[in-house]
């Protein structure tokens, strides 16, 4: 391997530093092999492979998820964009414990049409 060039240097979104938005301008070294010739660039823990946000604004992102706070202020807080935060959501699974009910189910009686549909509390 010999070093070969750098990267076009990425803008990584960073937490906020003394109340500021923050901004890493990351340039990865690339390498190619003597033998045949491919390309390797340089990792980083900062970031995953071929991704741009930090692993650290994700867990963030996860975390304030779990918060009563809009998309649109998570994005802001964190200066990324809103899709990112939608998409962070998508990604996320949920599992659900359908092995059991709970012990009181109720219902609530609903006009659909003119149609009264009552329905009742169960035990």
């Amino acid at each position: 391997m010999k070093k070969y060039d750098f990267q076009k240097p990425s803008k990584i979104p960073y937490l906020e530093t003394t109340g500021m938005p923050t901004r890493i301008l990351l340039r990865k070294r690339r390498f190619k092999c003597y033998h045949c010739s491919k390309m390797m660039v340089a990792e980083t823990p900062l970031v995953k492979k071929n991704h741009q946000i930090p692993r650290i604004i994700n867990q963030k992102i996860a975390q304030k998820l779990i918060e009563k706070i809009s998309m649109t202020d998570i994005a802001h807080q964190l200066s990324i964009s809103t899709s990112t935060v939608i998409r962070k959501l998508n990604d996320s699974h949920f599992e659900h414990d359908f092995s059991r009910l709970p012990e009181i189910m109720s219902w609530d009686v609903e006009t659909v049409r003119g149609v009264t549909v009552s329905i009742g509390r169960w035990r």
